[in-house]
């Protein structure tokens, strides 16, 4: 086998990464011009007993597609040696990344939460969740790595030579050999959480099988002991993760990531780093929504109308900076705690002459998140005219053969007529809210988009909400033309936000600083 060339498609080219069980690449797929991550594992008798486990577990881990998972593309055996294709992340993992402040913490922890949830659904258990396992990209996006593949029979060592490799955050089952689930990996997702929250792990010693019986037998510190100003809700699911049984656990992921998202949502967060420039920003950025008790109120109205068959356009507007984007997320958590559908798009200023571009941004993250039984199910026949807008469908479901041509504007109103059975579909069980951010940016195509969405979902249970600037619009723009036609067939509900009060920044800098 040539040592730079894999399968005869994989050219190996720079070292990424290794671990006891072999060696990450950067490597060009030669057949689709593309970078990947070629994983080559070790030539030991270990690795090739359980070459064909690796396999199988790695052809399981290739029907994962979301967000906060690294994909696997194709694996194989090569001259013997087994192989593992993966999408290349740009990135440091959690171990080598941490987080700054607790916001970033509760972030990425309900990140993993999700990306566990959509592996648990499909019968799929990590069993070696850890830090190294999970890459944090630029825009601070999770990705987990290695489902049901690294099981290290190395650990790491730190400068003081205590072990904290992955028997740290081994659940009480797997070290005894016992059934287990979901749960496991619950487990040491807590383990994770202690140790980014509390600062140390919550098991540790000098001796692996010393750490073990503490896994097995030892009761847990509150990680509130060692950092006190742990939110005492967070505080109480870290314990619960930590339960020795699994039936005193959290029975799913899905459920964890609520009891984050409540934390997140109450406030109760932890006071900035000195000196931590993206610390200060991020608190700014996400901490909790002051003054808008009112519009809040409105907007979950708006969302129980809905739910009861009355969908509706909500928009949002005001001043560069005033919040809508802030108070839109607020609407988007209570539909996620209730079980809703989200689908997000936003339009940019220099990508206008883009035709339905936050159609195609939604979509997109949608089809990435589904497994491929579901979005056949959900797209039907509509399959082939959605491809036109999200040409990743075919790589999904494969090529889709075209529908008839028809003329320009007929062909328009096949693909809204497609576009609009498929949100009705969607909505029809748990409701479906469509968000639209920056829509003064909005293309002609997208504003007569949500015109027919409008007339044709009137009575479904889909919520649209955009947020736009007033100051961006003049008489000549095309949505000033919209809101005109819009309010006089009575589709819309505005919520224009005015700056908030000298009282009310105070209360929000209190907020923020405590």
């Amino acid at each position: 086998m040539d040592a730079t060339l894999i399968s005869n498609r994989y050219r190996l080219e720079t070292e990424i990464g290794r671990g006891g069980m072999g060696a990450v690449f950067r490597a060009q797929d030669l057949m689709l011009d593309r970078p990947v991550a070629v994983k080559v594992f070790e030539r030991s008798d270990a690795v090739m007993d359980r070459s064909d486990r690796f396999l199988r577990e790695a052809q399981a881990a290739a029907r994962l597609n979301h967000p906060n998972i690294v994909t696997v593309f194709d694996a194989g055996v090569a001259d013997g040696v087994p192989f593992i294709v993966m999408e290349l992340v740009e990135g440091r993992n959690l171990y080598e990344s941490k987080p700054s402040d607790l916001i970033e913490i509760l972030a990425i922890s309900r990140q993993i939460c999700s990306a566990l949830e959509h592996a648990h659904q499909h019968g799929i258990i990590h069993r070696d969740l850890k830090p190294e396992n999970v890459l944090i990209t630029p825009s601070g996006t999770a990705k987990l790595m290695d489902f049901g593949l690294a099981r290290s029979v190395t650990s790491r060592l730190s400068k003081e030579g205590v072990v904290v490799g992955t028997v740290l955050y081994m659940a009480p089952e797997l070290i005894l050999g016992q059934s287990f689930d979901g749960r496991a990996d619950l487990y040491a997702l807590g383990v994770m959480i202690y140790e980014l929250a509390a600062g140390r792990l919550p098991f540790e010693a000098d001796d692996p099988l010393a750490v073990i019986s503490q896994h097995l037998y030892a009761p847990v510190v509150p990680p509130a002991t060692y950092n006190p100003r742990l939110p005492p809700a967070l505080d109480n699911l870290v314990v619960r993760l930590l339960e020795k049984n699994p039936a005193d656990r959290p029975p799913s992921a899905r459920q964890v990531e609520i009891i984050l998202l409540e934390i997140e949502s109450a406030g109760e967060l932890l006071s900035i780093e000195a000196g931590s420039v993206h610390s200060l920003l991020s608190r700014i950025a996400r901490g909790r929504l002051v003054g808008r008790t009112a519009e809040i109120g409105i907007l979950r109205q708006h969302w129980e109308s809905t739910m009861q068959g009355s969908g509706h356009l909500v928009l949002i507007s005001g001043e560069p900076g005033v919040g809508k984007t802030r108070l839109a997320d607020e609407l988007i958590a209570y539909v996620r705690l209730q079980g809703g559908i989200v689908l997000k798009g936003g339009c940019y200023e220099y990508e206008a002459a883009t035709p339905y571009l936050p159609l195609v941004e939604a979509l997109r993250s949608w089809v990435h998140d589904q497994a491929t039984e579901e979005l056949q199910q959900a797209l039907g026949d509509a399959a082939a005219e959605i491809t036109r807008l999200v040409p990743e469908i075919e790589t999904r479901l494969g090529p889709q053969p075209p529908n008839p041509s028809l003329p320009q504007e007929q062909e328009r109103l096949r693909l809204f007529d497609n576009l609009a059975n498929l949100f009705q579909k969607l909505a029809s069980e748990k409701g479906l809210l469509l968000f639209i951010d920056d829509l003064h940016w909005g293309d002609h195509g997208t504003l007569a988009l949500l015109h027919y969405l409008l007339r044709r979902l009137r009575g479904e249970r889909v919520m649209i909400l955009s947020a736009y600037r007033e100051v961006e619009l003049d008489r000549s723009h095309p949505l000033a033309a919209a809101l005109v036609e819009w309010n006089r067939e009575r589709l819309v509900t505005r919520i224009q936000l005015g700056r908030l009060s000298f009282e009310e920044c105070g209360n929000m800098l209190a907020g923020m600083f405590g």
